[in-house]
């Protein structure tokens, strides 16, 4: 229960609303519990006139016109109660959800790399629900059967405190039976929470990887490893129903048992003369009125355990401290970035426990960028390309060495300064489920469509648009699903030559277009990379071998550099790779 005092600040925001709704409440129950009280003088003068004609359809009139009014005004605060509290509940279900939103996007990208994406979507489903119905239904709810009780308590004890007792009888066990009930729930509705997640990131994944599972024939597979899962989720959630099942047939028996002593104590106090017929009546109203608070217990105490789960799990959101953020080391007096780039003995590891994936035991890497300089990296797949210009921007931290822009180390640069300054068009492109031009002015959402345009034809991505039947306003489908590669990565280059950056990063974006396709994009980029520091990535030697300098990685470390002519010359790792990719176009030619 704890985990509940994590959400006071939103209800703190939202004070005023639920203390009106509490104010509403409290009307609406004093208008219903005085509703017995005159049902009951109805009665009792009713019973007294009979034979002597003492009670007047006037004054049943009156009577009746009066129990109307106390409905009315018990209904009409009511509605007042949920247009405040409910409306209060869903103001802080919106606030959460961009609270939830905004703690991940401030995580690193070595968050999402051990998180499935189906336990974060979870969190944004399932979670926040269970803490808007804390918020909502659990509060209203609670504090209806606290003024419901007080009020109806108070009557009942004026009229009778020897049949109140005996009606009141059964609430210990209602009580213990609460407790007991609602531990079990809370157990095992986490449980279930916890498996909602992975039901749900498996879901994500075969939906993401469609192609895959068609293409090797594994629908069937799929469908009954989640039907497994699904059948584990079923089991959780059953055990789940099967105690919350005994809640609210335990709380009617009670009730009734109190309806059975009142009945019977009553009965004998009228019989006595102690207590007239009226009296007796108001206890079964009074008793009708406890029932849904009783109940209402039960299941607020379902929402509160429930709630309380969910809390604890975003709270491992909320608890997670980017280690990649802004610190008291920032220099906020830094807000250009000119795009001299150095590294400085550095080297990288993913997790402690894991090889070095920048440097070795020996040491790091060191090589500097001047602003406006372009430099090529080339290497095999897993050498340490990628893992390398990704350090420019911090989406990874490096473990040893400094990173320096402009001559500052990269964590006093705001990380708002340092990425506003930096496009990365990566392999694999992703797109929006929006049309072409906002994918292309992502980065820079007041571009005109004239500079859309621009952006497109340098990325050789103009004509191909125009023969959509749409144009630019081809919507472009979740990930850019409607795109061939070659047009997901054309469209991204595009993208990143909008936003005009200090330093520009190619990591083998050019890996789905043809060669003559590249030598044109490449020609249109020459004017783009004027002035600005540029670093390719690629596999394929044509796509850098006009850089300043060419750096070749090897196992994470700096193998050769130089120029394209001098790497040549010296006959080692890339004059090797240049070979065999001039023998694979002769073959291709010929074929």
């Amino acid at each position: 229960m704890k985990e509940l005092f994590r959400l006071k600040p939103y209800f703190v925001r939202h004070k005023w609303m639920f203390i009106l709704g509490f104010l509403f409440v409290t009307i609406s129950n004093i208008c219903s519990t005085s509703l017995p009280r005159v049902v009951g003088k109805t009665i009792d003068s009713i019973a007294q006139s009979v034979g002597k004609n003492t009670f007047s359809s006037t004054d049943i009139a009156w009577h009746i016109g009066l129990m109307f009014a106390l409905t009315a005004g018990s209904g009409f605060f009511m509605f007042l109660t949920r247009k405040t509290m409910i409306v209060a509940s869903r103001k802080i279900e919106y606030e959460l959800r961009s609270d939830v939103l905004s703690a991940l996007e401030r995580q690193p990208l070595r968050y999402f790399q051990r998180t499935p994406t189906g336990e974060l979507m979870a969190y944004s489903t399932n979670d926040i629900t269970a803490i808007r119905e804390f918020f909502g239904p659990a509060v209203m709810y609670s504090a209806n059967t606290v003024t419901t009780f007080f009020f109806a308590l108070s009557m009942m004890i004026a009229l009778s405190p020897f049949i109140t007792i005996m009606a009141l009888l059964p609430m210990p066990f209602v009580s213990y039976g609460v407790y007991r009930i609602g531990a079990k729930v809370h157990l095992l509705f986490k449980d279930a929470q916890d498996h909602y997640g992975k039901m749900t990131a498996k879901a994500q994944e075969n939906l993401s990887g469609v192609r895959v599972i068609r293409a090797y024939g594994r629908e069937e597979d799929e469908i009954k490893a989640f039907h497994s899962m699904g059948e584990g989720y079923l089991r959780k959630m059953m055990r789940l129903v099967n105690i919350e099942a005994i809640m609210m047939p335990l709380m009617i028996s009670l009730v009734g048992l109190s309806q059975v002593l009142v009945l019977g104590t009553g009965g004998y106090l009228v019989m006595r003369g102690e207590a007239t017929i009226g009296d007796v009546t108001q206890f079964f109203i009074y008793l009708n009125l406890l029932i849904w608070p009783v109940i209402a217990i039960g299941w607020v105490t379902n929402l509160i355990q429930r709630a309380a789960a969910s809390t604890g799990r975003l709270g491992r959101v909320f608890d997670e401290v980017p280690d990649i953020a802004d610190s008291d080391a920032t220099n906020h007096a830094i807000t250009t970035i000119h795009g001299n780039v150095e590294f400085r003995n550095v080297r990288m590891k993913y997790a402690p426990n894991l090889p070095f994936a920048i440097g070795d035991e020996n040491g790091g890497i060191s090589f500097t960028i001047k602003a406006g300089e372009t430099i090529g990296i080339v290497g095999e797949t897993g050498s340490g390309k990628s893992t390398l210009v990704n350090l420019v921007p911090r989406l990874f931290n490096h473990t040893d060495g400094e990173v320096l822009i402009d001559g500052q180390p990269i964590n006093t640069i705001p990380i708002h300064t340092l990425r506003s300054a930096i496009a990365i068009v990566p392999q694999e492109a992703f797109l929006f489920s929006m049309n072409i031009a906002d994918n292309i002015r992502f980065g820079k959402p007041n571009a005109s469509m004239d500079e859309v345009v621009e952006a497109s034809i340098i990325a050789q991505m103009h004509e191909n648009v125009k023969g959509f039947p749409e144009g630019y306003a081809t919507v472009v489908g979740e990930r850019g699903v409607t795109l061939s590669g070659g047009q997901k990565q054309r469209t991204a280059i595009a993208r990143a030559v909008l936003c005009q950056p200090q330093i520009i990063i190619f990591d083998d974006s050019l890996s789905a277009v043809d060669t003559e396709t590249e030598e044109k994009i490449l020609r249109g980029l020459r004017e783009v990379m004027q002035n600005r520091t540029s670093i390719i990535i690629a596999h394929r030697i044509s796509t850098v071998k006009n850089a300043d300098t060419i750096i070749v990685l090897d196992h994470g470390m700096i193998a050769e550099r130089g120029t394209h002519e001098q790497l040549i010359e010296q006959g080692g790792i890339y004059a090797a790779m240049y070979s065999r990719q001039l023998l694979e176009e002769e073959i291709s030619a010929i074929e």
